[in-house]
């Protein structure tokens, strides 16, 4: 592709907006659809959040069936469970209901049912040969914005190694965004996935293939986040505005690094949950104000506009390194908030295993976004100070 060429990939439709899941009937029928398998968790479905979707599959005269054996971090062997509950159920069209687990586990599933051999087979971007079942993704938390998105993150069972498939094939047919579906989750779940959409929306807005109009999405995403996540933590049924504030921030995240890409958080992000079963909100959370304070000097202004958007007091006239540190400031305040931990000492993540960790990172697809170079010795000093909770951000602000 030549070099001044960009390409960005959405999904066809996206219905957003508090009682969408009602509509899912006949979304199913103009997919000419009449046997949908829905992919989800135990949680989920015991939660009840599945019931308006079901009764609204009913209603349009389908037939369904559940598969709620998804996993956190879902491995290669779910990935090919969930295929086969697929064609068990003879079905014709894949419907995702859940975080990003279940949501990407429905994607992997439908690459197994067309195409032959393993589901780590097709590692990488691009690789999917044939065309997918149709799919319907609606998400449960405000959280991945995988229900926008072109890649499935799926954990070899052996290697305990999360491996990164893309392809515009697992783009959405529709995208059922409902903030009413997110009311559910714990407190702790929506912080760590509030944090994980910070995350996403930052490392796009970073990200050296970043565009005009994922870095418009991207910001946007990051002051409804400084806005409405500690509300939305909070709520006690009494603050649909902010529910709904939080999905759509997720959703353009979404859509904003399905074209930038992202970045070292990933990177190092995807080694800690899957090797150590940190969740992925958590970890990103834990991580992003490291490897913003990392990133800093290479994209000083652009931190600037991070921490106008996150409500910080800027001065455009004093030096961009230490007014941008103020977004460090104040997505490490925002995490505090939301009682997220500040180390991954705080988690099951170990120490010892930094320099494996950090190796493993540089072979990530995430990190190619990222605008500072890194090599091991860099991912390895950002994960220490990861562990150690080392942020130096009140010193330059005195700067």
């Amino acid at each position: 592709m030549t070099d001044n060429l960009q390409m960005w990939n959405v999904p066809n439709r996206v219905l957003f907006g508090a009682g969408a899941a009602t509509e899912i009937g006949s979304y199913v029928d103009d997919l000419g659809a009449q046997r949908v398998l829905v992919v989800t968790d135990e949680g989920v479905r015991a939660a009840g959040v599945l019931d308006p979707l079901l009764d609204s599959i009913e209603a349009a005269g389908k037939v369904y069936e559940v598969f709620d054996g998804v996993q956190p971090d879902p491995t290669d062997t779910v990935v090919h469970e969930a295929a086969e509950a697929f064609e068990a159920a003879d079905a014709d069209l894949m419907l995702g209901v859940g975080g990003g687990s279940s949501i990407d586990t429905a994607k992997a599933a439908s690459i197994v049912t067309t195409n032959d051999g393993h589901i780590l087979d097709y590692e990488g971007s691009g690789n999917v040969p044939n065309e997918t079942p149709p799919s319907v993704y609606v998400p449960t938390t405000a959280g991945t914005g995988s229900e926008v998105g072109h890649w499935t993150i799926v954990k070899d069972s052996e290697t305990q190694v999360k491996e990164e498939i893309g392809d515009v094939k697992l783009l959405a047919d529709l995208a059922l965004v409902d903030p009413e579906l997110t009311a559910s989750a714990p407190a702790p779940v929506k912080a760590a996935t509030g944090m994980d959409v910070l995350t996403h929306a930052v490392e796009a807005y970073v990200s050296i293939r970043r565009q005009s109009q994922t870095s418009a999405l991207a910001l946007d995403s990051v002051e409804k986040v400084g806005e409405n996540l500690r509300r939305a933590v909070g709520y006690r049924g009494d603050d649909d505005e902010a529910l709904g504030e939080m999905a759509r921030a997720s959703t353009q995240a979404g859509m904003a690094f399905n074209g930038a890409g992202l970045g070292a958080v990933h990177a190092l992000s995807h080694q800690v949950g899957g090797m150590f079963g940190v969740p992925h909100g958590l970890a990103n959370a834990i991580i992003l104000p490291y490897v913003m304070e990392y990133n800093l000097p290479q994209v000083p202004e652009l931190m600037v506009d991070i921490a106008e958007a996150l409500g910080e007091d800027v001065d455009r006239t004093a030096p961009s390194a230490v007014e941008g540190y103020k977004a460090v400031r104040a997505t490490r305040r925002l995490a505090d908030d939301v009682r997220i931990p500040q180390t991954l000492a705080e988690t099951a993540a170990e120490r010892d295993a930094i320099g494996q960790l950090a190796e493993q990172s540089l072979n990530d697809g995430s990190l190619t976004g990222n605008p500072r170079r890194t090599d091991r010795e860099d991912m390895e000093g950002i994960l220490e100070r990861a562990f150690d909770g080392e942020l130096h951000y009140e010193a330059k602000l005195e700067v």
